[in-house]
This record gives structure tokens, sequence and C-alpha cells, in this order.
């Protein structure tokens, strides 16, 4: 098990990944690391990229607003891209 752990500063979602900024227990230093979206509400184990130290952290889940809001973005570009295919089919 990791004895070091590693505080999330902030995070940021997109897509496929979670950008987070993690500040490492041990040698205190501030490093930004990028985890598969995927891995979304785990617990990770990683060296700290610094000093070198095995740790691990929490990573976050999305908020439900998130979550509606990125479905909703899904949708608008799925009509957009049915419009457009019509569109075209007219000319």
């Amino acid at each position: 098990m990791a004895s070091t752990l590693f505080r999330l500063e902030s995070n940021k979602f997109s897509t496929e990944n979670i950008q987070a900024t993690l500040v490492c227990s041990k040698c205190d230093e501030v490093f930004s690391k990028e985890f598969p979206v995927d891995l979304e509400g785990q617990t990770i184990e990683f060296k700290c990229p610094i000093c070198g130290s095995p740790g691990e952290t929490d990573l976050p889940y999305k908020s439900p607003e998130e979550r509606e809001n990125l479905d909703f973005d899904f949708d608008q570009v799925e009509d957009e891209q049915d419009n457009s295919e019509e569109f075209e089919e007219s000319y």
C-alpha cells in the first residue's frame, strides 16, 4: 500500500481524460497528471513525478450537473449533424 497521499487541488474533465493538479504530501511539490476518464471515482496508485515516492489519490466523479451538460452538448452535436445531412440531401 502506498504511504504518500497526493492531494487533489483541481481537476478538469474532457470527453477522454481527467486532468488533475495534485500536491505530493512527501515533497510538497505541485504537478499535473492526466488519467483516462474511465478511472473516474477510483483510487489510483502511481509515483510522484518529482520525488519518485509511491502514493495514491482518489479521482473525482463528475457532478450530476456536469454530466447533464455533457449529455446536452452531445445531443446538440448529433442534432447539428442530422440537420447538415438533411441540408446536403436537399441540394
